[in-house]
């Protein structure tokens, strides 16, 4: 995917809450072997309700399993800022 096409669906994701775009994203993290940017957009598409299949849940449980409790904490962090941003942009 190229890297305008990542900005598009990153921006659909923050700005409007693009449900089908958090997927894309998500899945380019898995193709790519990304794990924290992974862990961030597994969190975008459940806060989004993005219907997730078991291959989704096993990338995501498979990178936690080996992070820090430092790493999962900082990461979850993020994940609510950018959750409550969306919120907040939808009013």
């Amino acid at each position: 995917m190229s890297r305008t096409n990542t900005r598009s669906l990153v921006r659909r994701v923050a700005q409007d809450g693009d449900p089908h775009a958090a997927l894309s994203l998500y899945e380019q993290s898995m193709v790519s072997g990304h794990k924290r940017i992974a862990l961030l957009r597994y969190m975008d598409a459940r806060d989004l309700a993005v219907p997730l299949t078991p291959r989704h849940h096993a990338y995501a449980h498979a990178i936690a399993s080996v992070m820090s409790d430092r790493d999962m904490q900082a990461i979850a962090r993020e994940a609510l800022r950018r959750s409550r941003e969306r919120q907040a942009r939808r009013g």
